[in-house]
């Protein structure tokens, strides 16, 4: 299938998109950024430059597009509602959506369907009310923009799609950026309610979600809104010390709804809202669910301990010949930044095999580091991979896989690590390390590039 997809890069999104490119999808990505989009996606999509919020920009989508899929839009979580915050909501998802919907209106032949993400904020905060797709909207701000966003998305009807609006709850996944807050917290014994902790929290898992997206494409007779969430609600009190339980730490404190309104002013309603959403529709066109309960998901989620670095880069170069550049101990140092001055100072052997060690000074976070690695598999011209001995990581893992594709080769690199100091490492320490991640593999890219030959890192359709 022929897929379009806007907010590609974000955590569904990416997740979406890998599982789409697996199942032999086709895959054109809209992205404000392309240049960034296309250091994270796998390069089997095209990423085409888009300006939702530009009132002169003019969108054509691509003949034979099967399927668009409608993730893009502001995070409602991560600062405080603003008169120019809530502006941005607001337009970010309605002017996206009405731009992709007159596209649509303007194709000879319009896609099978219109799948638009959107949110169970739409129904307010209801208390004990069950909620499910025919229950009345809420009236507070989200509400409204939720209310807008899918009457815009309902017009793709008119032009010939089928139309499906997600009503999406809390996405729980070890990498969600809810999680990477709560987890280290709750791992220090600071686990908390949140007010009186009896409010509904409609939640679901990452797996689930995308489970969702990939079951709605295929089943022809679900349409309109449907709720993408577990079928098993949970109360804060419940949620938070299943959460204390399953890490073995008591949950003692509880943060009072003063508190939460004074650090996040009105967005703390996001927090306080209860909304118990049924999932009842999307149960009766046959999904599975594998999380059900928030004990499963949880459980799932604690006995992550790696954080999962995943970058993808296609060389018009035979496999043989990209295996052996990346490999090579000569290269290893042109490949880093600059600012990370990056040396290596000793090495075991002059050539990478499987238990060569490799000694190296750098700098990183403005602070000098020693770094000494092992190959701990070395298999020409498939995979080597090295693990960190000595260094600043709890875990350190680097894994180099070679793939022949397209009459060249897919380079993947997959990096396992974990922060030290614990919970309060990865607290203090986890975006910070996840910024220079990005900019180490920026340049990485880029360098290839300049030295391997191959496509250009900046690649994209227009």
């Amino acid at each position: 299938m022929k897929v379009l997809l806007t907010g590609g890069t974000g955590l569904v999104g990416l997740a979406l998109v890998r599982r789409l490119v697996h199942l032999g999808h086709s895959v054109n990505i809209l992205s404000r950024q392309p240049a960034k989009a296309i250091e994270k996606l796998p390069p089997a999509c095209r990423v085409q430059f888009w300006n939702p919020n530009d009132s002169q920009y003019h969108l054509e989508i691509e003949e034979g597009t099967q399927a668009i899929i409608h993730l893009a839009g502001e995070p409602v979580i991560g600062g405080r509602w603003t008169y120019a915050f809530k502006n941005k909501i607001s337009t970010s998802r309605i002017l996206s959506t009405r731009l992709l919907v007159d596209a649509i209106g303007r194709m000879r032949t319009p896609p099978k369907v219109f799948i638009c993400a959107g949110a169970i904020g739409i129904y307010g905060d209801r208390q004990e009310e069950e909620l499910n797709e025919s229950s009345s909207p809420g009236e507070d701000f989200l509400a409204g923009v939720c209310k807008d966003w899918e009457a815009e998305a309902a017009r793709a009807h008119s032009f010939g799609p089928r139309w499906v609006s997600l009503r999406i709850g809390l996405v729980l996944d070890f990498e969600a950026t809810i999680m990477e807050r709560m987890l280290p917290a709750f791992r220090l014994g600071l686990g908390a309610l949140l007010g009186s902790g009896k409010q509904w929290m409609s939640w679901i898992h990452l797996q689930d979600l995308i489970d969702i997206f990939l079951h709605v494409l295929q089943k022809e007779d679900l349409n309109g809104p449907v709720n993408a969430v577990a079928p098993e609600p949970v109360r804060n009190e419940s949620f938070s010390k299943t959460f204390g339980n399953l890490l073995n730490r008591p949950v003692f404190f509880r943060v009072p709804v003063w508190g939460l309104r004074f650090l996040l002013g009105q967005s703390a309603g996001l927090l306080l809202a209860s909304q118990k959403v049924s999932a009842q529709k999307i149960l009766s066109h046959d999904f599975k669910f594998s999380f059900p309960n928030i004990k499963m998901a949880l459980d799932e989620i604690c006995g992550h301990r790696e954080h999962v670095l995943i970058r993808e880069q296609w060389f018009d170069q035979n496999l043989e010949t990209c295996f052996e550049f990346l490999s090579s101990i000569e290269n290893i140092e042109r490949l880093a930044p600059p600012s990370f001055k990056f040396r290596i100072v000793k090495t075991s052997h002059s050539k990478l095999d499987k238990g060569v060690t490799l000694d190296y000074r750098l700098q990183a976070m403005g602070l000098p580091m020693r770094w000494r690695s092992e190959i701990t598999e070395f298999n020409p011209p498939s995979f080597f991979s090295d693990r960190q001995v000595i260094g600043p990581y709890a875990l350190w893992e680097h894994t180099h896989e070679f793939f022949e594709i397209d009459g060249g080769t897919l380079a993947r690199d997959t990096v396992k690590y974990i922060l030290p100091f614990g919970a309060i490492g990865t607290a203090l320490g986890l975006f910070l390390v996840q910024k220079d991640l990005d900019g180490i593999f920026s340049y990485r890219r880029e360098k290839l590039v300049e030295l391997l030959g191959g496509p250009q890192p900046h690649r994209q359709q227009n």
